[in-house]
C-alpha cells in the first residue's frame, strides 16, 4: 500500500516511509495531508568526515531527533496536497555538528516540492498570467516571479538590438517586477513587429537599455503618448528623432476636454435657469462628440501630431 502511494505521487526515495493519509483543514481549505518520515541510514560526518564508528567500535554518528516540515505538492484530485515530513537529524560527537537528512524532491530549507516548480516552469511557457499560475499551483505570485527570475541563468546571452527607423513605445500594467508595476514595450512602427519588452519604464533604465543598442542614432521617429519621460528620452538617446504623439492619445485627450467643456456648459445653463438646453446636451452627447472628433481630426496630418521643438528644449 505504501509503495502504491509513492508511485502515485511520483516519489522514488527508498528511505521515505508514508505513515498516514488524512483529510484536514489547512489555511481554511480542505486539504489532503500525508504524514511521512525520511530516515536514511547514518553515514560519515559531512564536516570532519568521521565514520559512524571509530576504531574502538564506539558510535560517533548518532541520531538526534526529527525535524518537522510541511511540504506543498501539486494538487491531487482537485485538492491541495501537503506532506508533513519528519526528517531525521544527526549529531557528530567528534566535531559536535548537526545536520538534517535531505531528499531529492525538496531543496534544503524549502517548503515547495520540485514537482510544483517544474509545473510552474511548464506553465510559464504558455500565454497565461502570473496570477493564474499562482492560483493553479497553490502558491503566491512572488513565488512564481522568483522561479521566473531563477531561469535567467539558463538563458543564452542575447545580441544587441537593432532599432527600426520608426519606433513605437508604450507601457502596460504588469507585476513582473517589484521595482515598477508598469512594464515597457516597443515595436516597429512600419511593420508592427515587437522589438522588446522591459520590466520597468523608469527613465534611467530605458536610457541605459537604448544606449546599449546598435543604432540608436538611426531612429527617425519616436511614436509615443504624452508621457514627459519620453520627451527626455528623445533628447538623451535619440538626437535625430522627431517625437510624434500617437493619434489615439490625441483623440483621447480631445474627447476628455470636450466632455469637460460640455459638463461645464450644462452647469452654467442650469444655473441661469435654462432647463431645455442642458437636457439636449446630455441626451445628444454621443452625436456631439462624433461631430467634434471629425472636425478636429481633419486638422491632424496623417493622424499624428508633431511635438514643437519648444517642448523638447
Amino acid at each position: 500500500m505504501e509503495n502504491s502511494i509513492k508511485k502515485m505521487l511520483r516519489l522514488t526515495d527508498k528511505y521515505l516511509t508514508i505513515q498516514d493519509v488524512s483529510y484536514e483543514t489547512f489555511h481554511q481549505t480542505n486539504t489532503l495531508v500525508i504524514d511521512a518520515v525520511l530516515a536514511p541510514p547514518t553515514s560519515a560526518c559531512l564536516t570532519c568526515g568521521s565514520a559512524v564508528r571509530d576504531s574502538k567500535g564506539k558510535t560517533v554518528i548518532v541520531k538526534n531527533g526529527k525535524k518537522m516540515t510541511c511540504i506543498r505538492f501539486d494538487q491531487f484530485n482537485h485538492l491541495p496536497l501537503i506532506m508533513r515530513l519528519k526528517k531525521q537529524r544527526y549529531h557528530c560527537r567528534n566535531c559536535h555538528t548537526h545536520w538534517t537528512a535531505q531528499s531529492y524532491f525538496v531543496r534544503p530549507n524549502h517548503s515547495i516540492a520540485e514537482h510544483v516548480k517544474m509545473k510552474i516552469i511548464a506553465l510559464l511557457t504558455e500565454k497565461v498570467s502570473l496570477s493564474f499560475i499562482a492560483k493553479h499551483c497553490q502558491v503566491s505570485i512572488p513565488t512564481v516571479t522568483r522561479i521566473l527570475k531563477s531561469l535567467k541563468t539558463y538563458l543564452p546571452k542575447q545580441a544587441k538590438r537593432h532599432l527600426p527607423k520608426v519606433l513605437m513605445v508604450d507601457e502596460f500594467r504588469s507585476h513582473v517586477s517589484s521595482e515598477d508595476k508598469m512594464s515597457f514595450i516597443c515595436a516597429d512602427g512600419e511593420t508592427g513587429q515587437l522589438v522588446d519588452i522591459l520590466p520597468t519604464r523608469k527613465l534611467s533604465r530605458l536610457t541605459t537599455y537604448f544606449q546599449t543598442c546598435v543604432n540608436p542614432s538611426d531612429v527617425n521617429y519616436l511614436v509615443t503618448d504624452m508621457n514627459a519621460a519620453y520627451f527626455q528620452l528623445t533628447k538623451k538617446v535619440f538626437p535625430h528623432a522627431k517625437l510624434v504623439i500617437d493619434r489615439f492619445h490625441v483623440v483621447k485627450h480631445m474627447n476628455q476636454a470636450f466632455q469637460d467643456f460640455r459638463v461645464r456648459e450644462m452647469k452654467r445653463l442650469i444655473a441661469s435657469g435654462n432647463r431645455t438646453m442642458p437636457r439636449k446636451l446630455k441626451s445628444h452627447w454621443r452625436l456631439l462628440t462624433k461631430i467634434g472628433r471629425i472636425s478636429t481630426t481633419q486638422n491632424i496630418k496623417l493622424g499624428v501630431a508633431f511635438v514643437p521643438q519648444s517642448i523638447l528644449t
